[in-house]
Protein backbone atom coordinates (compact mmCIF):
# COMPACT_ATOMS: atom_id res chain seq x y z
CA UNK A 1 0.00 0.00 0.00
CA UNK A 2 2.86 2.27 1.07
CA UNK A 3 4.45 1.80 -2.79
CA UNK A 4 1.32 2.59 -4.65
CA UNK A 5 1.21 6.11 -2.30
CA UNK A 6 3.91 7.43 -3.25
CA UNK A 7 5.22 10.56 -4.98
CA UNK A 8 7.36 9.58 -8.06
CA UNK A 9 10.28 12.44 -8.41
CA UNK A 10 12.66 11.14 -11.52
CA UNK A 11 13.59 14.29 -13.11
CA UNK A 12 13.34 16.72 -10.89
CA UNK A 13 17.15 16.92 -10.35
CA UNK A 14 16.78 19.85 -13.87
CA UNK A 15 14.17 21.96 -11.46
CA UNK A 16 16.29 21.72 -8.21
CA UNK A 17 19.55 24.24 -9.61
CA UNK A 18 17.94 27.55 -7.98
CA UNK A 19 19.38 30.74 -6.85
CA UNK A 20 17.47 30.21 -3.25
CA UNK A 21 20.76 28.31 -1.67
CA UNK A 22 23.04 31.08 -3.83
CA UNK A 23 23.46 27.87 -6.02
CA UNK A 24 24.75 28.04 -9.88
CA UNK A 25 21.99 27.71 -12.92
CA UNK A 26 22.93 25.55 -15.58
CA UNK A 27 21.51 25.33 -18.75
CA UNK A 28 19.19 23.10 -20.46
CA UNK A 29 17.41 21.92 -23.35
CA UNK A 30 14.25 23.06 -23.66
CA UNK A 31 12.15 20.08 -23.18
CA UNK A 32 9.38 20.40 -25.94
CA UNK A 33 6.75 18.19 -27.66
CA UNK A 34 8.52 19.56 -30.64
CA UNK A 35 11.26 17.24 -30.71
CA UNK A 36 9.01 14.16 -30.04
CA UNK A 37 6.27 12.34 -31.60
CA UNK A 38 3.82 14.10 -30.10
CA UNK A 39 1.42 10.98 -30.49
CA UNK A 40 2.62 7.46 -30.81
CA UNK A 41 2.94 5.55 -34.16
CA UNK A 42 0.41 3.00 -34.85
CA UNK A 43 2.69 0.26 -33.99
CA UNK A 44 0.18 -1.84 -31.59
CA UNK A 45 3.73 -2.56 -29.30
CA UNK A 46 4.97 0.64 -28.66
CA UNK A 47 4.67 1.46 -24.95
CA UNK A 48 3.93 -1.51 -24.02
CA UNK A 49 7.36 -3.01 -22.54
CA UNK A 50 10.73 -1.18 -22.03
CA UNK A 51 12.47 -2.32 -25.35
CA UNK A 52 9.46 -0.56 -27.26
CA UNK A 53 8.95 2.50 -25.48
CA UNK A 54 7.18 5.90 -26.23
CA UNK A 55 9.60 8.70 -27.23
CA UNK A 56 9.30 11.78 -25.61
CA UNK A 57 11.08 14.79 -24.90
CA UNK A 58 12.43 15.04 -20.83
CA UNK A 59 10.32 14.36 -18.06
CA UNK A 60 7.53 17.77 -18.17
CA UNK A 61 6.53 16.19 -22.07
CA UNK A 62 6.32 12.77 -20.39
CA UNK A 63 4.14 13.63 -18.07
CA UNK A 64 1.92 15.62 -20.24
CA UNK A 65 1.77 12.56 -22.73
CA UNK A 66 0.73 10.29 -20.10
CA UNK A 67 -1.87 12.64 -18.50
CA UNK A 68 -3.79 12.29 -22.15
CA UNK A 69 -3.28 8.87 -22.01
CA UNK A 70 -6.40 7.38 -23.77
CA UNK A 71 -8.30 4.35 -22.56
CA UNK A 72 -9.87 1.24 -25.03
CA UNK A 73 -13.27 3.15 -24.36
CA UNK A 74 -12.09 6.95 -25.10
CA UNK A 75 -11.75 7.94 -21.78
CA UNK A 76 -8.53 9.94 -19.99
CA UNK A 77 -8.42 8.89 -16.27
CA UNK A 78 -5.92 11.70 -15.83
CA UNK A 79 -7.76 14.36 -17.41
CA UNK A 80 -4.66 15.99 -19.22
CA UNK A 81 -3.16 17.38 -15.93
CA UNK A 82 0.60 16.94 -15.96
CA UNK A 83 0.67 16.20 -12.32
CA UNK A 84 -1.62 13.46 -12.38
CA UNK A 85 0.80 12.47 -15.35
CA UNK A 86 3.97 12.79 -12.83
CA UNK A 87 1.90 10.89 -10.48
CA UNK A 88 1.19 7.61 -12.52
CA UNK A 89 4.74 6.74 -12.37
CA UNK A 90 5.47 3.80 -10.73
CA UNK A 91 9.31 4.12 -11.14
CA UNK A 92 11.94 3.02 -13.65
CA UNK A 93 12.76 -0.47 -15.06
CA UNK A 94 16.64 0.22 -15.96
CA UNK A 95 18.17 0.61 -19.10
CA UNK A 96 16.87 -0.84 -22.44
CA UNK A 97 19.29 -1.80 -25.86
CA UNK A 98 19.64 1.80 -26.63
CA UNK A 99 21.06 2.26 -23.08
CA UNK A 100 18.36 4.47 -22.01
CA UNK A 101 16.80 4.22 -18.51
CA UNK A 102 12.88 3.43 -19.31
CA UNK A 103 10.01 4.99 -16.70
CA UNK A 104 7.15 3.05 -16.46
CA UNK A 105 3.35 4.30 -16.02
CA UNK A 106 0.54 2.56 -14.78
CA UNK A 107 -2.80 4.31 -15.89
CA UNK A 108 -6.20 3.14 -14.44
CA UNK A 109 -8.81 2.42 -17.07
CA UNK A 110 -12.45 1.36 -16.62
CA UNK A 111 -10.91 -1.83 -18.73
CA UNK A 112 -8.40 -2.06 -15.82
CA UNK A 113 -4.56 -0.71 -15.26
CA UNK A 114 -2.35 -0.51 -18.13
CA UNK A 115 1.35 -0.26 -18.13
CA UNK A 116 2.94 2.62 -20.42
CA UNK A 117 6.69 2.59 -20.64
CA UNK A 118 8.33 5.65 -21.60
CA UNK A 119 11.64 7.06 -22.99
CA UNK A 120 12.42 10.44 -21.51
CA UNK A 121 15.34 10.57 -23.68
CA UNK A 122 13.90 10.04 -26.82
CA UNK A 123 14.46 13.38 -28.83
CA UNK A 124 18.00 14.71 -29.71
CA UNK A 125 17.98 17.21 -27.06
CA UNK A 126 17.96 14.57 -24.67
CA UNK A 127 19.91 12.11 -26.23
CA UNK A 128 22.70 15.31 -26.49
CA UNK A 129 22.48 15.64 -23.00
CA UNK A 130 23.25 11.74 -22.18
CA UNK A 131 25.88 12.08 -24.73
CA UNK A 132 27.82 15.14 -22.82
CA UNK A 133 27.20 13.52 -19.70
CA UNK A 134 30.37 12.62 -18.46
CA UNK A 135 32.35 11.88 -15.04
CA UNK A 136 33.40 15.80 -14.56
CA UNK A 137 29.69 16.93 -15.55
CA UNK A 138 28.68 14.70 -12.83
CA UNK A 139 30.86 13.44 -9.61
CA UNK A 140 28.33 10.95 -9.15
CA UNK A 141 28.73 9.48 -12.49
CA UNK A 142 26.17 9.48 -15.39
CA UNK A 143 22.58 9.17 -14.12
CA UNK A 144 21.22 5.65 -14.88
CA UNK A 145 24.60 3.42 -14.34
CA UNK A 146 24.63 0.79 -11.94
CA UNK A 147 27.48 1.27 -9.44
CA UNK A 148 29.31 -0.90 -7.19
CA UNK A 149 28.51 -1.00 -3.79
CA UNK A 150 31.54 0.59 -2.61
CA UNK A 151 31.04 3.33 -4.83
CA UNK A 152 27.22 3.96 -3.55
CA UNK A 153 28.41 3.63 0.26
CA UNK A 154 31.06 6.68 -1.08
CA UNK A 155 27.93 8.61 -2.66
CA UNK A 156 25.88 7.88 0.75
CA UNK A 157 28.89 9.33 2.75
CA UNK A 158 28.99 12.92 0.48
CA UNK A 159 25.01 13.37 0.35
CA UNK A 160 25.27 12.96 4.33
CA UNK A 161 28.31 15.85 4.09
CA UNK A 162 26.41 17.70 1.46
CA UNK A 163 23.21 17.79 3.91
CA UNK A 164 25.49 18.74 6.94
CA UNK A 165 26.98 22.25 4.80
CA UNK A 166 24.53 23.35 2.68
CA UNK A 167 25.94 26.46 2.51
CA UNK A 168 28.93 24.95 1.31
CA UNK A 169 30.03 25.69 -2.45
CA UNK A 170 29.86 22.04 -3.00
CA UNK A 171 26.69 21.39 -1.78
CA UNK A 172 25.59 24.72 -4.07
CA UNK A 173 27.18 23.70 -6.74
CA UNK A 174 25.98 19.89 -6.83
CA UNK A 175 22.73 19.34 -5.63
CA UNK A 176 21.17 19.67 -8.64
CA UNK A 177 23.53 16.89 -10.07
CA UNK A 178 23.10 14.88 -7.20
CA UNK A 179 19.52 14.62 -7.33
CA UNK A 180 19.55 13.66 -10.78
CA UNK A 181 21.76 10.82 -10.15
CA UNK A 182 19.31 9.84 -7.08
CA UNK A 183 16.42 10.05 -9.71
CA UNK A 184 17.80 8.04 -12.08
CA UNK A 185 19.88 5.66 -10.20
CA UNK A 186 18.39 1.53 -10.78
CA UNK A 187 20.50 1.04 -7.69
CA UNK A 188 17.84 2.72 -5.87
CA UNK A 189 14.30 3.57 -6.34
CA UNK A 190 13.65 7.12 -4.54
CA UNK A 191 10.47 8.18 -3.78
CA UNK A 192 8.62 10.58 -1.64
CA UNK A 193 4.66 10.48 0.02
CA UNK A 194 2.88 13.15 -0.93
CA UNK A 195 2.72 14.65 1.80
CA UNK A 196 6.64 16.28 0.60
CA UNK A 197 4.56 17.92 -1.97
CA UNK A 198 1.55 19.19 -0.02
CA UNK A 199 3.47 20.57 3.22
CA UNK A 200 7.44 21.37 1.73
CA UNK A 201 7.43 21.87 -2.30
CA UNK A 202 4.44 21.18 -4.52
CA UNK A 203 1.61 23.50 -6.46
CA UNK A 204 0.28 25.20 -3.11
CA UNK A 205 2.35 24.07 0.02
CA UNK A 206 1.16 24.49 3.33
CA UNK A 207 4.94 25.56 4.14
CA UNK A 208 5.36 28.75 1.72
CA UNK A 209 9.05 28.73 2.24
CA UNK A 210 11.23 30.42 0.14
CA UNK A 211 13.54 27.26 0.44
CA UNK A 212 11.26 24.55 -0.23
CA UNK A 213 12.87 23.58 -3.35
CA UNK A 214 15.99 22.84 -1.79
CA UNK A 215 14.75 21.48 1.19
CA UNK A 216 12.70 18.79 -0.83
CA UNK A 217 16.16 18.39 -2.58
CA UNK A 218 18.14 17.42 0.29
CA UNK A 219 15.05 15.44 1.42
CA UNK A 220 15.85 13.23 -1.60
CA UNK A 221 19.25 12.77 -0.95
CA UNK A 222 18.26 11.61 2.79
CA UNK A 223 16.13 9.10 1.57
CA UNK A 224 18.80 8.06 -0.95
CA UNK A 225 21.33 7.51 1.61
CA UNK A 226 19.47 5.85 3.69
CA UNK A 227 18.25 3.41 1.28
CA UNK A 228 22.14 2.78 0.22
CA UNK A 229 23.27 2.16 3.77
CA UNK A 230 19.79 0.27 4.86
CA UNK A 231 18.91 -1.45 1.62
CA UNK A 232 16.46 -3.95 4.23
CA UNK A 233 14.99 -1.12 5.70
CA UNK A 234 11.08 -0.37 5.26
CA UNK A 235 10.38 2.32 3.42
CA UNK A 236 8.56 4.15 5.69
CA UNK A 237 11.95 4.37 7.83
CA UNK A 238 13.57 6.40 4.51
CA UNK A 239 10.73 8.91 4.20
CA UNK A 240 11.30 9.50 7.91
CA UNK A 241 15.06 9.77 7.63
CA UNK A 242 14.60 12.20 4.36
CA UNK A 243 12.47 14.83 6.60
CA UNK A 244 14.92 14.92 9.21
CA UNK A 245 17.27 15.70 7.16
CA UNK A 246 15.09 18.30 5.63
CA UNK A 247 14.86 19.46 8.88
CA UNK A 248 18.59 19.72 9.66
CA UNK A 249 18.82 22.17 6.62
CA UNK A 250 16.23 24.17 7.48
CA UNK A 251 18.07 24.80 10.63
CA UNK A 252 21.40 25.75 8.72
CA UNK A 253 19.37 28.00 6.51
CA UNK A 254 17.05 29.91 9.24
CA UNK A 255 20.56 30.72 11.53
CA UNK A 256 23.02 30.63 9.02
CA UNK A 257 21.72 32.58 6.12
CA UNK A 258 18.64 34.72 7.82
CA UNK A 259 15.81 32.92 5.86
CA UNK A 260 12.25 33.55 7.62
CA UNK A 261 10.95 31.31 10.32
CA UNK A 262 8.23 28.94 8.61
CA UNK A 263 5.87 28.05 11.01
CA UNK A 264 5.31 24.34 9.91
CA UNK A 265 8.61 23.59 9.86
CA UNK A 266 9.48 24.88 13.23
CA UNK A 267 7.05 22.85 14.71
CA UNK A 268 8.64 19.75 12.75
CA UNK A 269 12.04 21.15 14.28
CA UNK A 270 10.53 21.16 17.72
CA UNK A 271 9.24 17.69 17.11
CA UNK A 272 12.34 15.88 15.80
CA UNK A 273 14.86 17.68 18.95
CA UNK A 274 12.39 15.85 20.76
CA UNK A 275 13.05 12.60 19.13
CA UNK A 276 9.36 12.22 18.26
CA UNK A 277 9.60 12.29 14.67
CA UNK A 278 9.20 8.77 12.91
CA UNK A 279 5.62 8.77 15.46
CA UNK A 280 4.55 12.32 14.25
CA UNK A 281 5.04 11.13 10.90
CA UNK A 282 3.40 7.81 10.44
CA UNK A 283 0.28 9.93 12.57
CA UNK A 284 0.29 12.53 9.60
CA UNK A 285 2.00 12.00 6.68
CA UNK A 286 -0.88 9.98 5.08
CA UNK A 287 1.43 7.60 3.09
CA UNK A 288 -0.58 4.32 3.90
CA UNK A 289 -0.56 1.64 6.61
Amino acid sequence: MLRRLLLPLAGIGLSLLTTACGGSTQATEPQTAADATKKPTTDPNLGRDKENPVPRCGPADSYAFISEYTCKDGSQPLGGEPLKGARARSGNVGANHTGHIIDRYVVKCPEGPVEVYVDMYGCEAQERKLEQMTESDNPFGPPGNALPRERLLAIATVFKKMSQAPLSEVSRDQLGNAVEWASASPDIEVTLCPWFRDYIDGPNPKSRSGVATILLGFTILGVAAHQIENPKADAMSGQVEGLRTAIGVYRQLRDKADFTPVPILEKLDKTESGGNLADWFAKNANCGP
